[in-house]
């Protein structure tokens, strides 16, 4: 799942260069601790989780296309 993320990463960076970061987060590790709202939905999910500023949006899986349009969506949303 780690080098799924790693190509979204290039994927996103060549589409919105530095206005996107993405982080993986092994849920399995202390790390999750970091993220209590997240740890807290994840009964209730499929793995891997797309969290987008904060906000849990997508989970089943990792599409760089629709992860790429609801960035455009919030990208448009904030200009207006």
């Amino acid at each position: 799942m780690k080098e799924e993320a790693e190509d979204l990463s290039i994927a996103l960076k060549k589409s919105f260069g530095d206005e996107v970061s993405v982080k993986f987060v092994d849920v399995t590790t202390d790390e999750i601790k970091e993220y209590p709202k997240i740890a807290s939905i994840l009964p209730r999910v499929r793995l891997p989780l797309t969290v987008i500023n904060n906000e849990p949006r997508f989970h089943g899986g990792l599409s760089a296309e629709v992860i790429s349009n609801a960035l455009l969506e919030m990208k448009k949303a904030s200009e207006n």
